[in-house]
């Protein structure tokens, strides 16, 4: 089912809104860091009462004696004050439109071009329409190819309405928690996103940074061929995946850089999983986080519900490959584990947003499955929440580990990533590379 067609129930609970916005609001808000990317609105409680999002809304924005008008998402709405209301508003995208009495007369029944001129008489800053109405004014605006390309734009980014795929899931969150570990938030902007035409990288649900001087600020720059050649010639064992890349986004905090690369084998839907390999130049450390689902089984006699992984043949072929060479050269930083393979075990149901999880490390993880607590009733190995008894990393005691270099390769194991990226690209598995470096040393 397309996003189109899912609206329909969508607006059953979160209409459309329209928002009307003042004279040289637009070109004020493309001087902002982020444009029509994001931003946030304050108006009083009642000028927002109705609103409810997340959901999507057409914008318009008078300039000169003509508008300009988008279509986006109302992302959140929140109280700041006694009387006032904050909505963040984010990933307008350019409508053809002449205006919303000019829309309200191509609607196909006479009875929503009534109401939606009652509606445009609304004077106020948002305007929440019915959702039968909210259906009308999105099938009329569709039946231009541009329009429709750009609700579908937008409706990707309302929460909860599209539901991506569980490969699409891993890589987002391998992605995101790369960011984490560079210190930022998952919901900062990169500064430089460079995709492939047509990429199906989750790089393409990040918030992206625009420049208010770019010409084109709704798209990302092609990801140049050349560009991928520069870094292979600099990350080792880069070269062995550079052809399966499919974007870049590249993020900046104080004096570093964070550059997230993307590469799969075929289409991401028929990835078997994915492997975040996280290298910090900064202190010299390299870390690889491979993604297991976790699928819930209910014991027959005690009636409780667990969340099990179960380790097959495949499993146990990857495990073996996870080993590094020979440690060579003098040793002049400090590891608490020298290892750089972790698991992260995520729970197959969730919200499409968060999923819960638990982290292990290689070591643990055998010691683990050799030992009679990973043995369920039939005498097969699994790991799950209850076998473990709270015995694992949780996401935030891992990334601070990466961050301060307590864990993963010493510095002089620069060979170490070949076989790990080797590993890799030997199996039909998903690639986010997330490498953290110095601005001033390589630019």
């Amino acid at each position: 089912m397309s996003l189109l067609e899912k609206l329909p129930q969508w607006f059953e609970t979160k209409p459309l809104v329209l928002l009307r916005f003042e004279e040289g609001y637009e070109s004020a808000l493309q001087g902002t860091q982020h444009g029509l990317e994001r931003f946030t609105e304050v108006r009083s409680h009642g000028s927002l009462s109705d609103l409810r999002p997340p959901t999507l809304c057409l914008a318009e924005m008078p300039n000169g004696e003509s508008s300009k008008f988008y279509v986006g998402v109302v992302k959140s709405k929140a109280a700041v004050g006694t009387f006032d209301s904050r909505v963040t508003i984010i990933k307008l995208k350019p409508l053809k439109l002449a205006s919303f009495p000019a829309l309200a007369s191509d609607l196909d029944e006479r009875i929503y071009q009534t109401l939606l001129k009652q509606k445009v008489e609304d004077v106020r800053f948002a305007t929440v329409l019915s959702p039968k109405l909210s259906i009308a004014v999105i099938d009329s605006l569709s039946k231009d190819p541009g329009n429709k390309n750009a609700i579908e734009a937008a409706a990707a980014h309302v929460p909860k309405l599209r539901r991506i795929s569980p490969a699409e899931w891993e890589q987002l969150d391998a992605v995101k928690t790369a960011m984490a570990a560079f210190g930022l938030s998952k919901s900062d902007f990169p500064k430089i996103l460079e995709l492939p035409d047509r990429s199906d990288s989750t790089l393409n649900y990040l918030d992206s940074y625009v420049s208010p001087t770019d010409e084109t600020p709704d798209q990302a720059q092609v990801l140049e061929d050349n560009v991928i050649a520069k870094d292979a010639s600099v990350i080792p064992g880069f070269e062995l995946i550079e052809k399966h890349m499919t974007g870049r986004a590249v993020f900046f905090s104080s004096d570093e850089r964070l550059d997230v690369y993307t590469a799969n084998k075929g289409p991401l839907e028929e990835m078997l999983g994915v492997d975040l390999i996280y290298v910090n130049e900064t202190v010299g450390n390299t870390v690889m986080v491979q993604y297991k689902m976790l699928t819930a089984h209910t014991d027959p006699v005690t009636v409780q519900t667990d969340w099990i992984f179960r380790p097959d043949g495949q499993f146990q072929a990857e495990m073996a490959r996870m080993k590094l060479p020979t440690l060579s050269g003098k040793i002049e930083d400090y590891r608490m584990h020298r290892s750089p393979f972790f698991f992260k075990f995520v729970r197959r149901k969730g919200d499409g947003e968060s999923h819960i999880s638990f982290l292990m490390s290689l070591d643990h993880l055998n010691d683990f499955l050799a030992s009679p607590k990973s043995k369920g009733p039939k005498d097969g190995a699994r790991v799950s929440f209850e076998s473990l008894t709270g015995v694992y990393l949780r996401e935030t005691d891992l990334l601070g580990l990466i961050r301060s270099g307590y864990v993963g390769t010493h510095r002089v194991e620069t060979d170490a990533l070949k076989p790990i990226i080797q590993a890799v690209s030997e199996g039909k598995r998903s690639l986010v590379l997330a490498w953290q470096r110095r601005v001033q040393e390589n630019g």
